[in-house]
């Protein structure tokens, strides 16, 4: 089976600027994952897709696929994760070798484990026909939940007996080519999945809030 790893970093984000090059002790998220990236894979798998120079010069000096910029119009806020990947596969199999299957790193995971990189990797080997998401859990199990209507508060009231919920925790995303161009989507209607418990593994940054938790971790 051949894998590739994909790394997805433009330079555009809507609640902070410049978000994938913000740095956590001297390195920035985009480099973080490319330096974790080259711990799984050999860096000839690598595709970092961009449409910075800035970050595409990171991808050069860390020797991994980094050509060419992403065009313009794959590279908005509201353009998915599948048509930005699939025009960098598509170009990645026409100079090298028919993908099978593909591993998405998110930059804004910082806190990556080898250890649970192969714990997972093995589930997804196990079982390939399904796409397999790293998740963490959300805490909903509670008697004082509260709901807004206009300008007052008010006890949530659910007959349901709360479930545990999941998100996914932005650090792999792992899925076969044919499912990908299936779904048009790196997720499905049923997966595999792994579960992060560990809190500095688990942090996703989407708000300043975010970064200077994982200063604090770092």
């Amino acid at each position: 089976m051949n894998i590739i790893c994909l790394i997805l970093a433009r330079k555009g984000s809507v609640r902070i600027k410049n978000k994938n090059l913000l740095k956590i002790k001297n390195k920035s998220l985009v480099e973080r994952s490319i330096l974790f990236s080259k711990k799984i894979i050999n860096p000839d798998k690598i595709i970092l897709s961009t449409d910075s120079q800035r970050i595409r010069k990171l991808g050069i000096k860390h020797g991994i696929n980094a050509t060419d910029l992403r065009p313009e119009n794959i590279s908005k806020s509201n353009t998915s994760s599948y048509k930005s990947a699939i025009y960098e596969i598509n170009k990645y199999e026409k100079k090298y070798s028919k993908v099978d299957a593909i591993i998405l790193l998110q930059p804004t995971t910082p806190f990556r484990s080898i250890t649970t990189f192969r714990k997972l990797f093995k589930i997804f080997l196990k079982d390939p026909n399904k796409p397999l998401i790293s998740i963490k859990k959300i805490n909903l199990k509670s008697d004082k939940l509260l709901q807004k209507r206009r300008r007052f508060v008010y006890p949530f009231v659910n007959n349901k007996k709360p479930s545990d919920l999941y998100i996914p925790s932005g650090a792999f995303f792992l899925i076969t080519k044919k499912i990908l161009v299936k779904n048009k989507s790196f997720t499905s209607n049923k997966m595999n999945f792994y579960e992060i418990k560990d809190i500095k593994e688990s942090i996703d940054i989407d708000t300043y809030d975010d970064l200077k938790i994982a200063n604090k971790f770092a």
